[in-house]
């Protein structure tokens, strides 16, 4: 096949929504490659052509229901594409985030067709359109300068509040009547925490320079912690210069979703155990680690409060709610929840008197600010549509990212939801930390801002402007879910 085509994993159960869909994409100028078409399943060439086709192949489009995500096959194609570094574009047609998303395809976004088919549809060509074209201006091109200064864009904004995207806990996320509970009226947690201790684990790779880079005046100071894809999802460091990379983790289990404490020394984050999550605890020096919690539940996106007391995180019961806890994992309870809705990615405000935080369901998931002692959540902004993990500087601006499926944008405001700027412009921009001077933001570009790599996932930073574009890691696996640190 010379035509530029994508690789479609489903499930048989799934057939007749997937040969609907091939349909549709094939009208709107997009080609797919399908088994069954192609190959007569159970035959000794079938899993060669299969592998051949997703080598081949632009990207993998994997259609999303409770059957694909039990499916052996899907996951096996998905796994066969990550190696092959194929981009990977999740449909979502039954089902939910939490029934029908693997977590390893849950940081990615997604296009929602189960209630906006046609729609949908429309916005999953055009992306993949769109990356077909990334892939086909760059055929040939030599290698770009990975360190780039980049002008702010324009001051108009681009549109934003298109529906289907997916968190980094892979949850989405609607608005509704809200509930207070606070920490003192909600649920307390019935397992007790655990504390065993975990092996050491020794980094991989050490960064081999031999003296700590030059610190000039305005320059980005600290470290930054992040999830690195080798051989599955595994917690790494870097400085903010770029110097100093180390893989901190080496689990058979993911470890994901990870942030400093406030001193730098330790760390948390989340491990899967197949069917629930955890959070753990990491000597950021040492290796050391320590389960935290033992709720045999979804949990996610820990953050330790300034003065390293409380960690904040989400735990799902039959929606996502926000729960506290103290640093050592006594004491969980909920924080706040709303019925029938999600409350997720927790983010402390610099002296640790509030917390911000996404609430909403389907196309609305918005930011909200709520004091730690309780009360009355206050909507930041009525016009934004955000996911994922947000961030507040020390210099009181938040940021956070929003957009249609495969082109989120990063953007900051004010406290009061005012000066809303977008800072980034076409870099598929998402997981925003500051620095702890609040000076910088880093960010994970799924389309390598300084040279439109299409297969780019990669930490970058840059100046809460947008300008002075750095990237810090060039990997053939992903880099995400950046938090900086000291």
């Amino acid at each position: 096949m010379n035509t530029p085509y994508f690789f479609m994993s489903y499930s048989r159960e799934d057939t007749a929504k997937q040969r609907r869909i091939i349909k549709e994409l094939r009208e709107r100028g997009v080609e797919i490659w399908v088994d069954i078409e192609n190959l007569t399943p159970g035959t000794p060439t079938w899993e060669r052509e299969i592998e051949r086709a997703i080598r081949e192949a632009m990207g993998i489009i994997v259609l999303l229901s409770p059957e694909s995500n039990n499916s052996e096959w899907v996951r096996r194609e998905i796994s066969f594409g990550e190696q092959h570094r194929k981009r990977i574009f999740p449909v979502l047609i039954e089902g939910d985030d939490h029934t029908s998303t693997p977590l390893r395809l849950a940081s990615h976004q997604r296009v929602d067709l189960r209630t906006r088919f046609e729609a949908g549809l429309d916005e999953l060509a055009d992306a993949l359109k769109n990356y077909i074209g990334i892939k086909q201006e760059i055929a040939g091109q030599s290698q770009p300068v990975l360190t780039q200064t980049k002008t702010k864009p324009p001051a108009d904004l681009k549109r934003f509040g298109v529906p289907a995207l997916i968190g980094l806990t892979g949850m989405l996320i609607v608005m509704g009547a809200l509930a207070v509970w606070n920490k003192n009226g909600g649920k307390t947690a019935t397992p007790p925490p655990v504390t065993t201790e975990a092996p050491l684990v020794e980094p991989l790779i050490t960064d081999t320079a031999t003296a700590p880079a030059v610190i000039t005046a305005g320059e980005p100071t600290g470290r930054i912690i992040f999830t690195c894809e080798i051989q599955g999802s595994e917690v790494c460091i870097i400085n903010a210069d770029g110097s100093g990379w180390r893989q901190l983790t080496n689990s058979t289990l993911a470890s994901f979703n990870p942030s400093l404490t406030p001193d730098g020394k330790l760390a948390v984050y989340v491990v899967n155990y197949g069917d629930y999550t955890e959070i753990h605890e990491l000597d950021v020096n040492s290796g050391k680690t320590k389960q935290l919690t033992d709720f045999e539940k979804g949990v996610g996106a820990p953050e330790v409060s300034p003065d390293n007391r409380y960690i904040i995180f989400h735990y799902r019961a039959s929606t996502l709610q926000l729960w506290l806890m103290n640093r050592d994992g006594s004491s969980p309870r909920e924080f706040y929840s709303v019925p029938g809705k999600d409350v997720h990615d927790g983010v402390w405000s610099p002296d640790g008197s509030q917390i911000l935080f996404a609430l909403g369901k389907g196309e609305k998931n918005q930011l909200y600010i709520m004091d730690f002692n309780g009360g009355t959540p206050r909507l930041v902004n009525d016009t934004i549509d955000t996911r994922g993990r947000s961030d507040w500087s020390p210099l009181n601006l938040l940021a956070f990212d929003q957009g249609g499926p495969f082109a989120h944008e990063i953007f900051t405001m004010n406290l009061d939801g005012s000066g809303l700027t977008q800072i980034t412009n076409g870099d598929n921009a998402q997981g925003v930390s500051f620095s702890p001077d609040g000076k910088w933001i880093a960010f994970t570009a799924y389309t390598n801002v300084a040279g439109k790599d299409p297969n780019s996932c990669e930490i970058f930073i840059m100046r809460t402007d947008g300008s002075d574009v750095r990237q810090l890691t060039d990997n053939h696996y992903c880099d995400y879910q950046p938090r900086w640190g000291n």
